[in-house]
């Protein structure tokens, strides 16, 4: 991807445009797409791969965005980004009325290449940002004119395409009050690793998000059926970039915290990136850990089983994901328990990831220490229906 600055008239940086830079053996897709996937990529590279903050230090990002995504908008703080409505898409009553939606949300929202035309004008109530190629308009109309025929209280107007220290003072005195172009800064490539997403379990979780039958527990159900699904619900919702809230340790209780539409566009941002299928013996071993630490919790009554369910799913993360355990623990901002079980054993969890192990190696006899308040006894069973449900989780996505 890539960033360029957007400045304002005293020439402070007021926010980055992204720009979707896509690998050669992309380009084809991408031009295919109709701008959705390129869309999808950006945000994911930006709130979930690299990090938003890292990209604009705090400042908004302006993406573009299809009249796809204007109806499906990321889950992320609205101050952290500027809806960018591409020029082709038209007001229609369905597109003004997910606008409308999106500014009661506290999103900005962005007019791009705006040239006079009768259609676009039908935006202008409706955004706070106006962007002019000032290199295209000059051909039929002037940047002037338009910024003078087309005020509005409160309509911020962006020149792009500005490449010379005289276009910028002209453009200053014509009401502009946003700046983008060479003048400042050409696109600054940015470089990081997409983590690739299991495709199945994607697919599986939008389907549940469109049942309307379904509820939250479903919808933890299908996110919970796969370790580094989990592990980007988690990431994405305790980010920054998203909430500031006390950190969520379950995937129950971030689906209710988000809510199913929320959840919705973050899956289909999966979906529209680069998806693959993890190792079956993977997360059969993944899977395993946390049904079992699951359901040795719930003969503790000092424990959260959803808490351990996570724990023992995670235990094996860092071979999903391919980073250490102590960068996986920090990028999910996880709570002191479940860092302290993950890295080193530790607490009540850490002692119930152990013996869970140990039992989805089907290493029973080697088990010592073990919790109190749970009977050895019943190891043999809860390995068991742990076995079972692992089997019907995979046959419910596809792979059994």
């Amino acid at each position: 991807m890539a960033r360029q600055p957007i400045l304002d008239a005293k020439g402070v940086t007021f926010a980055y445009e992204l720009l979707c830079r896509s690998i050669p053996m992309s380009t084809e897709a991408l031009q295919s797409s109709n701008g959705n996937l390129a869309t999808g990529e950006i945000l994911l590279a930006a709130f979930l791969d690299i990090g938003i903050d890292n990209i604009t230090g705090g400042l908004p990002a302006f993406v573009n965005m299809t009249e796809s995504w204007l109806s499906m908008p990321p889950a992320v703080k609205p101050d952290k980004l500027v809806v960018e409505i591409l020029e082709y898409v038209p007001p229609t009553d369905a597109n003004i009325a997910a606008v409308k939606a999106l500014r009661q949300q506290g999103f900005r929202v962005a007019l791009d290449d705006f040239t006079g035309d009768e259609v676009q004008r039908g935006w202008l109530p409706y955004v706070d940002i106006v962007k002019v190629d000032v290199m295209d308009v000059q051909a039929h109309t002037s940047s002037a004119e338009l910024v003078s025929s087309n005020r509005n209280p409160g309509l911020i107007w962006l020149a792009e395409k500005v490449e010379t220290i005289e276009d910028y003072e002209r453009l200053k005195g014509e009401g502009y009050q946003l700046f983008q172009g060479f003048f400042f800064s050409r696109p600054a490539l940015l470089y990081g690793e997409r983590k690739q997403d299991s495709q199945y379990a994607v697919l599986r979780l939008i389907n549940e998000l469109n049942n309307p039958d379904n509820t939250t527990r479903d919808i933890s159900t299908a996110i919970q059926s796969d370790p580094q699904l989990s592990y980007r619900i988690l990431q994405f919702i305790n980010s920054a970039s998203v909430s500031s809230v006390n950190k969520v340790t379950s995937i129950h209780q971030a689906v209710t915290m988000a809510g199913v539409k929320r959840i919705l566009g973050w899956a289909n941002m999966l979906a529209l990136g680069r998806l693959d299928n993890k190792p079956r013996a993977l997360l059969e071993q993944a899977l395993s850990r946390a049904y079992i630490c699951q359901m040795l919790a719930k003969h503790l009554p000092s424990t959260d089983d959803q808490t351990a369910y996570t724990v023992g799913m995670f235990s094996l993360l860092n071979a999903f994901v391919d980073e250490p355990m102590a960068e996986v623990c920090d990028r999910l901002q996880l709570s002191d328990a479940m860092s302290d079980a993950l890295l080193r054993g530790d607490g009540i969890y850490g002692e119930i990831l152990k013996v869970a192990t140990l039992m989805s190696e089907g290493r029973l006899e080697n088990i010592r220490n073990v919790p109190r308040g749970i009977d050895p006894g019943i190891f043999a069973e809860v390995q068991q229906s742990a076995f079972l449900e692992v089997g019907n989780q995979l046959r419910l996505c596809g792979i059994a």
